[in-house]
């Protein structure tokens, strides 16, 4: 990762990348996690093509504006991911020790559900908001080149004033949380 990443296309193509790697771990690590691991392959098609769509709304003021609430929302669950500390590959882990396992995979060997629901909820917030940038969009008749594998749905969301965080800042809050997935 020599390269420096200033775009939030470069950034979320790259978190794609890793979600995969997190979601393989999890399958080499035998832990059967069907419902968590489809969560994360929907996330990493999802910030491929949202990242297509926080680049095209730049050209315009009002979808510029909900774009940076989609790179925030994008941003608190790839950190959410990152304090979770699912990349652990599975020659890392001394299946053998209680007390190492539990202190290097912070997820629960016995039941994810609550994991599960809130990675859901974060990913359907995720959606929400990429479908209103994707409406704003339309409705600016501004041209966007997006993969098919996601399809986004027409939501009309409240107006937006002025965004949380600029997105030089989200980016830079990324890139952290990217490293220490990546780790």
């Amino acid at each position: 990762m020599s390269e420096e990443i200033t775009t939030a296309v470069e950034l979320l193509e790259s978190i794609g990348t890793a979600v995969n790697a997190i979601s393989d771990n999890l399958g080499a690590n035998r832990l059967d996690r069907v419902a968590f691991r489809k969560c994360l392959y929907d996330y990493s098609d999802r910030a491929a093509s949202d990242s297509r769509l926080i680049d095209a709304a730049r050209q315009n003021v009002r979808c510029a504006n909900r774009a940076l609430f989609l790179a925030q929302a994008h941003m608190e669950l790839i950190c959410w991911l990152a304090e979770n500390n699912y990349t652990i590959s599975s020659t890392s882990i001394k299946w053998y020790s209680w007390k190492k396992l539990f202190a290097k995979y912070r997820l629960p060997l016995l039941g994810v559900s609550s994991q599960t629901s809130h990675l859901r909820s974060r990913l359907q917030s995720v959606k929400n908001i990429a479908s209103q940038v994707y409406t704003d969009l339309d409705d600016a008749n501004i041209p966007t080149v997006l993969d098919s594998i996601v399809k986004y749905r027409k939501i009309r969301g409240p107006p937006v004033e002025s965004p949380p965080e600029a997105i030089q800042d989200l980016i830079h809050r990324a890139i952290i949380a990217r490293k220490q997935l990546s780790q």
